[in-house]
């Protein structure tokens, strides 16, 4: 049995890291497209994979992404985002959130993801939040599911 896939757009902003306390707000947004495999296994290992486009003023102006986007991991109620990419310097990054959903916060809790972009090593470069606009992206990421081919 085949899979399923969707688009996801969140958009936000970072700061750099070494920039310190008074580091500026710079937009951050990237959009996604998330297929699970065969259902089946993605039952058993709810990761799907995730390609997209990161785009980072600062940082990396339109980079290619490549991760997993994990859905309610080890019934731990998180949906955890991990992609590479380039920044513009060359040097390779890392996006890591995670969104730790509750009843009781519901829609902020499954919309608002708080993020660190890090070298792969694991040195922070930068703290982001971005969100899932549920007035401007909600329809299209609903009419995007669909089987995976």
């Amino acid at each position: 049995m085949s899979g399923f896939e969707f688009r996801e757009t969140m958009s936000g902003s970072y700061h750099l890291l070494a920039d310190g306390a008074a580091a500026p707000e710079r937009p951050l947004r990237f959009t996604l497209h998330v297929e699970s495999g065969p259902f089946l296994a993605f039952l058993q290992r709810p990761v799907a994979t995730i390609t997209g486009t990161v785009h980072a003023p600062g940082l990396a102006r339109s980079a290619e992404l490549q991760g997993t986007l994990g859905l309610f991991l080890a019934s731990s109620h998180t949906l955890e985002y991990h992609f590479d990419f380039t920044a513009d310097d060359g040097s390779p990054l890392v996006f890591d959130g995670k969104k730790v959903v509750t009843l009781g916060t519901l829609p902020e809790s499954m919309t608002v993801l708080p993020a660190r972009i890090l070298r792969p090593e694991g040195e922070a470069v930068a703290d982001a939040l971005v969100r899932f606009d549920l007035r401007g992206d909600l329809l299209p990421f609903l009419t995007s599911f669909r089987r995976a081919r």
